[in-house]
């Protein structure tokens, strides 16, 4: 299957269960895989036959902002279900990374993947 990727979109936002990550906007790192077949845009160069991945990072970025989830998780599953709802894949993996969530650790964070029903 092919696939459309956007990897580690930046946001700054509210994110997180804390009292002080309630009020001060930390980075959230998002990246997402979209299976679709892009055989007919490919072959016309029509974007309405495809997903137009500007549009996907500042939909999915004003959403994170206007959310501010406390747990990735439910931020992760929100996204699956608002991508799979608009953009109509085949299939969505989203991953968020919070690299200041804990101490001396590169980066944590979640990854979920639901496909079109």
């Amino acid at each position: 299957m092919d696939k459309i990727f956007i990897s580690d979109l930046k946001v700054e936002c509210i994110i997180g269960i804390l009292d002080f990550e309630r009020v001060t906007p930390q980075p959230l790192y998002v990246s997402i895989e979209i299976e679709k077949d892009l055989k007919s845009a490919g072959q016309t160069g029509d974007l309405a036959k495809t997903i137009d991945y500007a549009d996907l990072s500042t939909r999915v970025k004003k959403y994170i902002i206007n959310r501010k989830a406390k747990l990735l998780e439910e931020l992760g599953v929100e996204l699956c279900d608002i991508i799979l709802k608009e953009y109509a894949p085949y299939s969505v993996t989203v991953r968020l990374n919070k690299p200041k969530a804990v101490a001396d650790v590169r980066e944590v964070g979640i990854q979920i993947t639901k496909t079109l029903e």
